[in-house]
């Protein structure tokens, strides 16, 4: 069969147009994010913080429960029986003067209904609401230092991922000088100015180049999923970075800093969530000593006729009002073991406490050292670049006059984008650290 190129034509450009049509197939167009933009892109999707919500939720409910608890109980049943009477007469001295007769097969229906009102409880349901409404407290301070680590997850990946975008602008610009020094070097070799082995040392030098851009794409492509991912987009998401602010120029106090995470860290914040509801777990042992009040109310529906409607006179309703007190004695003598328990509870929170404090000054100085000394790198590695520029100068203009050989050139211009290569990492690597510091404080910001 021939076919002719005009319809071969028609027919690829028909297939293009279906497979672009595919959802799974079309690319999504780039999108450009700045930090700001990608921390709420990632908070908003965090599964973490959802359960973290759901944590608050379910606290939110055992708040609710512990109101319920404060409201009337009322409980209604209904019956029906079959009894076989065994003893077919009955007589109530003093009531009935001869006995009554009972037939063998007696069926009745039984119906309750009561309600129960708490008069005095002692402060039971006080402390159980102060209780929950502490762990609703907690649940949403644990729902703060999730979102602060998520928070600094999405920041390191941000950070990371302009690094890799950053290096391949490097290497790119690097390439391009290697194919205008390759291109003069084989135009001196055809005027035999240079030798073929200078050619093969740039050449070689450029198939290195171009590993670096294929393992650097490999990284960005790798990056990039895990970026759209963490914040919710298509995983054909193509993403460019804006606005990449480096934090270069603080210039944070320690005291400060420290005076800060002692007041902000979620861990110190828990630990006094945690004493307090120690002492109310003290007053409602304490507080289950004294007797409860409590006022009953009840209604009985008994038809002994074993017919759904009853006929007149062959149903009793008695009606019962009452006040009813109970005591545990034994905890007069049996909670003073309890109290003991949760107040060596409290002892081991205060401890906790202390240790805490110790941790948080020490993240804080090995976080606040990092970022000093990421600085220090920044300003010994910008004059490496600086020497690097000068000694690839220099090197270059000895080889245009024959005083330096190729091998010189290229170890030149290498020393020179590896130490441009350096500056951006640690660059990035400075501001991961500045963030890193303000973790330490309990406190992100931008």
């Amino acid at each position: 069969m021939i076919y002719k190129p005009a319809f071969m034509k028609q027919t690829v450009l028909a297939m293009v147009f279906l497979l672009s049509c595919l959802p799974g197939l079309r690319a999504q167009a780039p999108r450009s994010l700045t930090l700001e933009e990608a921390v709420k892109m990632g908070l908003d999707n965090s599964k973490q913080l959802r359960q973290s919500k759901n944590k608050i939720t379910e606290a939110l409910t055992r708040l609710d429960q512990t109101r319920d608890a404060q409201l009337p109980s009322a409980k209604v049943s209904f019956q029906y029986l079959h009894a076989l009477m065994l003893a077919r007469e009955f007589m109530i001295p003093g009531f009935t003067q001869k006995p009554l007769e009972l037939p063998f097969d007696f069926p009745a229906y039984l119906g309750t209904l009561g309600i129960t009102e708490p008069i005095f409880a002692g402060n039971k349901f006080k402390y159980a609401r102060k209780s929950a409404d502490l762990m609703v407290q907690l649940s949403k301070l644990d729902a703060d230092k999730d979102k602060e680590d998520v928070t600094f997850l999405i920041v390191e990946a941000y950070i990371n991922y302009n690094k890799i975008l950053q290096n391949e602008q490097i290497v790119q610009k690097n390439m391009e000088d290697v194919d205008q020094k390759l291109a003069e070097i084989t135009k001196y070799e055809s005027q035999g100015l240079a030798t073929k082995n200078d050619v093969l040392r740039f050449q070689l030098q450029k198939s290195q180049i171009q590993l670096q851009e294929i393992d650097l794409e490999d990284n960005r492509k790798v990056a990039n999923y895990n970026m759209d991912i963490l914040l919710g987009l298509p995983e054909t998401t193509d993403l460019t970075l804006s606005g990449m602010n480096y934090k270069l120029e603080e210039h944070p106090a320690f005291d400060e800093l420290v005076t800060e995470a002692l007041t902000g860290r979620r861990e110190l914040q828990d630990l006094t969530y945690q004493d307090r509801i120690a002492d109310i777990n003290i007053k409602q042992i304490q507080d289950q000593r004294p007797p409860t009040l409590a006022a009953t109310a009840g209604m009985y529906y008994i038809n002994p006729t074993g017919k759904p409607i009853p006929t007149d006179h062959t149903v009793l309703a008695p009606i019962t009002l009452g006040v009813g007190v109970s005591w545990d004695i034994a905890t007069l003598y049996t909670n003073k073991n309890k109290v003991r328990e949760v107040q060596v509870q409290k002892q081991e929170i205060q401890t906790s406490r202390d240790d805490a404090q110790d941790k948080i000054r020490e993240d804080v100085h090995q976080a606040y050292l990092g970022y000093l000394q990421s600085l220090e790198k920044i300003q010994v590695l910008q004059v490496a670049v600086d020497q690097a520029e000068e000694n690839e100068r220099i090197t270059e203009s000895k080889f245009q006059n024959n005083l330096a050989n190729t091998t010189d050139r290229i170890d030149a211009q290498t020393l020179l984008y590896q130490s441009r290569v350096n500056l951006e990492v640690a660059k990035s690597d400075a501001t991961i650290a500045y963030y890193t510091m303000l973790k330490s404080t309990g406190n992100i910001h931008f």
